[in-house]
Order: structure tokens, then C-alpha cells, then sequence
């Protein structure tokens, strides 16, 4: 038998509309595409008790139970002995991952091969995968959590790109779960390790889950009877202490820390490209760990099929499984090409110890014609709901390489942050100089369209001046460089600032300080291509503490 592979287009397809969570849209109805490269063909009817779905449920309940068993009801009164509680199923949706070249037309292949002599063609819609949404929920439990997840299957196993978890206030007649206020009380268990958890949606066997995390080599292992792995640090495995979400007020007086990161994908060194990035990744992780952020936004983050070796594809989980008792959120914003029937996705994330209560994202402008635009960028929104402070509005992006394009966005994510109201943080690599237009109208000091900032401050000239560029005649050659560039850490100096903070802030919250996350590696031991940001903010003890 001949196989041939042949890309071709086919007509238009009806979207599925857009799919509600928390009561908002997470696609806009009219819209095509879901992101970059993949139609928005959400699956009509489907229901809690279809097959896949009590798959899917299944793998996400022993995924919580891996990574936060002292959030999930057991019988009995809680007893951490007791079995885990079987949960309803609330609003499943299914997401088939129609590619697109075109931004409208599914795209194909052509199974060319020959029989008795024959020669035979057949047709197929290129379907990267499924990705799953849905919600597990304990309604008869007082006080219960429920967890939402999003979960994507690719070539026989699933993968995690959301886990996310807060306290039902009250439920609609149409199912939509309403988040509580912050009032509650909930437990990290800080010695938690989460890992890399996939499955073969085929088998219902959960005993074959593959673990792929590549631990390091301060972490130690151990067999457990029904044959599972489990692994902690030298320093946790001995005992496990459990925290508050609300800490004390010695504990708050360091405000609250947000932190940013390039994570530059899946690069590694020049050679054995495989072993340097899990090197890299493992380094990466620990810094994100060692920074103590309360939330951390996360670019260029990536599910690659063939990438990432023992660590698995999915690039969210490797940095997690650093993070034990985080929530987070990791949206794809482009489809890459780069194989017909292969996966390769790129988006940015949110990290949180705090409960993610809702979250949203926009599609940015787009010139496909324009060869430095050449991938779709989005705006990655959430509400987290904070100690004290209450909710925070939290957004990333990662900026076109386009200057028209990136002009374009940044009006497009003024006025997405324009809908909310309270606190709110923007983030990213804006591929972007300080004096920019895009920047400038950021920072309010340029319109755009007619369009000016308002109430945005860029954070690091709150505390600091503009940094110099590392532009020929500006430094002597081992002259110490001004604090605040952020790019490009593979060279002996940082050379530019392109990565930035954003704060719209109340009266009653400051910005303590912001500063740069940097391990001081340059080359390719470096932890990405670009240093991290992170900013502390304090509040004033008048602010009513039960908002």
C-alpha cells in the first residue's frame, strides 16, 4: 500500500458558536477561529454521561486528587483516609481541533494508496485533537470546592492546560457555577508535588497513567503499593506542613508579588537540543520557585509533540510541577504548521496561588500578509481573587514582531482592560522599545486612533529611570549596564527593554517595588532568552479587610 499526504482546502464549515464559562463568552460568537491555525468548531449536545467525557471527568478528578487531595471531599467528615468523592459533571464542551490555513476553511489531507491494482483517494479534515472544558462539582458537600479543567487529548493521552478551583456561591438553572467571595479559607499543602500526567482516552485503566516529568536531582522517588511514583524534594519528603490561602499579617506585610517571564519555548543549546532545554526547563522551574510570586504570567509557553523529551510535550506542567498547590490557566494563541498531522501551540499563561475565578482572552490584530505578523497574538485576561485586596485583574500578551500590528493591539487591550474595573496588572514581552509608539500610548503619553491611556503607569519608571539601550557608543565595553534592560540574556549584556509591567491602581494599593528576575547566567545556561519582572504591592490596613 502507497500512503501519500497531500495538504489541500476545502469549503466553509459552521462554527459551533461560542461556549459560555462562568456565565461569559470565551469566544465571541462571530468569530471564526478559537486561536491561530484552529477553527472555533465547538461540538453540539454534548452531555455529561457521553463516554469520553467520563473519561476525561476521570482523568481530571485523579489529576486534583494527585495534585490537591486536601481539596477534594472524601467520605466520611473529611478524613484524609477516606475514599474521594465521585463528582458531578457540569457544563462539558468539546472543542475539535479543525486546523485552518486560511483563518476560515478547514484544511485537509489526502490519503492516496493502492488496492488490487487500484488506485484509491480518500479525503480527511485535518483534526489536531480534542480539547475538553468542564467542570467537576460536590453540590451535596457544604463548603465544597469545585475544580475546572481543561484538558486537551493528542495521539492517545490527555493533557492538562487548566486546573482551577474556588468555592461555589450559588449555581443558575442553567448550571453556570457563580464563584464566592474571598471570605473563605483554603489550604496549600506546600509539600504537594505535582507531575506530568497522561492517559490513553481509549483505556479507563488509570493504573497505566504515564508520568513524564523529569524530576531533578535534588528530588527523591519512591514506588507506592499500586506501583506509581512519587516524588518530592530532599527537604519535603520528611514531613508536610499545611498554610492558609489567607496568611497573617506579618506574612502580608511583603504585599502581594507578581512576577512575568519570557520562557522562550523550547530552545535549548546549540547541540543536544533535547537534554539542554530539560537542563534549561529544570533551571527555569526552580527560579520560578525561588521568586515566591504569588502570581506569575508566562510567555511563548508551548505544547509540542515532538518536543520536550522525558519531560512530555506540554510546557505548562513542566513549570507547575515547580509550583505545588498554584492554579493555573494556559491558552494556546497559534497553531504552528509545522507538521499536517503533527501539534505544535503557543500561547501564554497564568500561574496563581490564589483562587483563578474567571478568565478570558482576546484575539489581537493580525496581518497574515505582513511576514513579521506571521503568528496570532492574544490577551490573556483573569480575575483572581486575593487576600484582603480582593480581586486583581491580571493580563498578558506577547506582542507581534509587526510595529503596525503591535499599534493596533495595544488599543484593542486598552479597552479590553476598559471593561473591568479595580486593580489590574499588564504583562508581557511587548517586543517593543520605551520609545515607541506602542509603548508611549501605554504609558499615556501618545494617542492612537484617537485613543489615549488613561490611569497606566509602566512600573519600572514609577521606581526607576529609563534604562539606556545597549547601542553602539552608549556603554565601554565591560561597562556595567543600566538596570531595567531585559533582552537578550544569550549575550554577554542585556540590550534592550521589551519585556514590561503595566499597573492601574487604587488609591489604597502601591507599587513597593519592582524589579528584575534575573539568575545573573548568561549564554545559553541562562534560564530563557529574556530576565523576568516582578512587582510587590502593599495596602493600606484601612482597606476593608473582608472586601
Amino acid at each position: 500500500m502507497l500512503v501519500l499526504l497531500v495538504a489541500a482546502a476545502l469549503g466553509p464549515m459552521a462554527s459551533a458558536g461560542a461556549t459560555k464559562v462562568d456565565g461569559k463568552p470565551t469566544v465571541d460568537e462571530a468569530q471564526v477561529i478559537a486561536y491561530g491555525g484552529i477553527l472555533n468548531s465547538f461540538v453540539p449536545g454534548v452531555l455529561p454521561n457521553d463516554t469520553d467525557i467520563q473519561q476525561v471527568a476521570q482523568f481530571a478528578l485523579q489529576y486534583a486528587t494527585e495534585r490537591a487531595p486536601h481539596l477534594v471531599p472524601r467520605t466520611g467528615d473529611g478524613a484524609e483516609g477516606g475514599d474521594f468523592l465521585k463528582p458531578e459533571i457540569l457544563q462539558p464542551r468539546k472543542l475539535k481541533l479543525h486546523f485552518t490555513q486560511n483563518g476560515q476553511n478547514p484544511a485537509l489531507y489526502e490519503l492516496v494508496y493502492e488496492q488490487n491494482g487500484e488506485k484509491l483517494t480518500e479525503t480527511h479534515i485535518i483534526i489536531l485533537g480534542i480539547t475538553y472544558f468542564l467542570t467537576l462539582s460536590w453540590p451535596s458537600i457544604t463548603n465544597s470546592l469545585v475544580h475546572r479543567f481543561v484538558v486537551t487529548f493528542f495521539s492517545g493521552h490527555l493533557y492538562v492546560f487548566e486546573h482551577t478551583w474556588f468555592q461555589v456561591a450559588s449555581q443558575t438553572d442553567e448550571g453556570t457555577i457563580l464563584p464566592g467571595a474571598s471570605k473563605y479559607i483554603k489550604e496549600v499543602q506546600e509539600g504537594a508535588m505535582s507531575s506530568t500526567v497522561t492517559q490513553d482516552v481509549e483505556s479507563l485503566t488509570l493504573g497505566d497513567n504515564k508520568h513524564s516529568v523529569q524530576y531533578s536531582a535534588n528530588q527523591v522517588c519512591q514506588q507506592t503499593s499500586q506501583g506509581k511514583q512519587e516524588c518530592g524534594s530532599q527537604e519535603m519528603a520528611a514531613t508536610t506542613t499545611k498554610k492558609s490561602y489567607l496568611q497573617s499579617d506579618n506574612e502580608l506585610s511583603a504585599g502581594l508579588k507578581i512576577a512575568s517571564y519570557n520562557v522562550w519555548n523550547f530552545n535549548g543549546g546549540p547541540d543536544g537540543r533535547v537534554k539542554a532545554y530539560v537542563e534549561r526547563a529544570q533551571h527555569l522551574g526552580q527560579v520560578l520557585a525561588d521568586c515566591a510570586a504569588d502570581i506569575i504570567t508566562l510567555q511563548e509557553v508551548r505544547f509540542a509533540y515532538n518536543r520536550g523529551g522525558p519531560l512530555g510535550p506540554n510546557q505548562i506542567q513542566h513549570f507547575t510541577h515547580y509550583l505545588p498547590g498554584y492554579q493555573y490557566v494556559f491558552q494556546p494563541a497559534m497553531s504552528y504548521p509545522e507538521s499536517i498531522l503533527g501539534r505544535i501551540e503557543e500561547g501564554a499563561a497564568i500561574i496563581s496561588k490564589f483562587p483563578i475565578v474567571s478568565h478570558d482572552y482576546i484575539l489581537l490584530y493580525r496581518n497574515a500578509s505582513d511576514s513579521e505578523d506571521f503568528h496570532q497574538r492574544i490577551c490573556l485576561h483573569a480575575e483572581i481573587e486575593t487576600p484582603y485586596l480582593g480581586v486583581v485583574h491580571v493580563f498578558v500578551t506577547h506582542l507581534s514582531l509587526s510595529e503596525p500590528a503591535r499599534d493596533r493591539s495595544v488599543v484593542q487591550i486598552w479597552e479590553f482592560m476598559q471593561r473591568f474595573s479595580g486593580p489590574a496588572v499588564l504583562m508581557g514581552d511587548l517586543n517593543a522599545e520605551p520609545d515607541s509608539k506602542a509603548i508611549r500610548f501605554l504609558q499615556g503619553v501618545e494617542e492612537i486612533d484617537r485613543v489615549k491611556t488613561e490611569g497606566l503607569q509602566d512600573a519600572w519608571l514609577m521606581k526607576y529611570p529609563e534604562p539606556r539601550a545597549d547601542r553602539d557608543g552608549t556603554y565601554w565595553r565591560n561597562e556595567v549596564r543600566d538596570s531595567g534592560l531585559t533582552f537578550n540574556a544569550l549575550m554577554n549584556h542585556l540590550e534592550k527593554r521589551i519585556d514590561y509591567m503595566f499597573v492601574r491602581l487604587p488609591s489604597d494599593v502601591g507599587l513597593h517595588n519592582i524589579s528584575l528576575l534575573d539568575d545573573g547566567k548568561r549564554g545559553y545556561a541562562a534560564a530563557s532568552d529574556h530576565v523576568g519582572l516582578m512587582g510587590t504591592f502593599t495596602f493600606s490596613q484601612e482597606k476593608d479587610q473582608g472586601s
